[in-house]
């Protein structure tokens, strides 16, 4: 874009972007057509990946994969805070990493050690799905159901809110900066020495508002009206 404007010495270009497909890293090494190399890094937690990817689902038309994708987005929650309890109790993030693989194939054995601990250091029980969701989330994953589009808002509905519940715990009891300390260790990094970083539509640990990351439900669903 540079050379672009040096060579034209205009001061408005119009620019041909390239789509690419979402890698799982994060990190997208890319070579434009003059051959200059740069990253593109979705900086963003996993949950809040596959949140984003659950809503981009839904306004595509796909809801049983709008679906699955905020019942993945919930589980690698959980998964972001045990490591961020085990954290607290001054474990590495090694250790962390290796007693995670006990329980990664498992994903009754997260939900166990993530209501254990949240219980632990908050005192109270977590909020959890209720029966009627979880039987909604198996028949939808498991038996192929297809679900109106009311019915995959209405799941992602309760999932953002369990999470965003769960943040707004975590931001009165650790406070945002340890909290974002630990959110920006878990971002993918990339390894170019030109990174263009992009965030999540859905959730975001980095953006504050009032002394809060926490939208309501509504306020992200516009993000993502079209």
């Amino acid at each position: 874009m540079q050379e672009a404007f040096n060579r034209s010495g205009m001061q408005s270009l119009s620019f041909r972007l390239t789509p690419h497909m979402l890698h799982d890293s994060g990190v997208h090494e890319i070579k434009c057509p003059r051959g200059h190399e740069y990253s593109v890094v979705l900086s963003a937690a996993k949950y809040e990946i596959l949140y984003d990817l659950g809503m981009n689902a839904l306004g595509d038309g796909y809801t049983r994969e709008s679906v699955s994708s905020f019942a993945s987005a919930l589980e690698r929650f959980y998964e972001f805070f045990i490591k961020f309890q085990m954290v607290n109790t001054g474990t590495t993030s090694e250790l962390a990493d290796q007693a995670w693989k006990t329980v990664s194939n498992q994903s009754e054995r997260q939900l166990g050690a993530f209501t254990y601990l949240y219980l632990s250091s908050l005192g109270e029980l977590p909020p959890e799905l209720s029966s009627n969701d979880r039987g909604f989330r198996n028949k939808v994953i498991h038996k192929g159901y297809i679900p109106s589009v009311d019915e995959a808002i209405g799941f992602g509905k309760v999932v953002y809110n369990h999470i965003m519940a769960v943040i707004s715990e975590l931001e009165v009891k650790y406070g945002r900066q340890k909290l974002y300390e630990f959110y920006a260790s878990q971002l993918p990094q990339g390894g170019s020495s030109w990174v263009v970083s992009e965030s999540a539509k859905s959730m975001n640990l980095s953006q504050t508002s009032g002394g809060t990351s926490v939208v309501d439900f509504d306020t992200m669903l516009k993000r993502f009206s079209r």
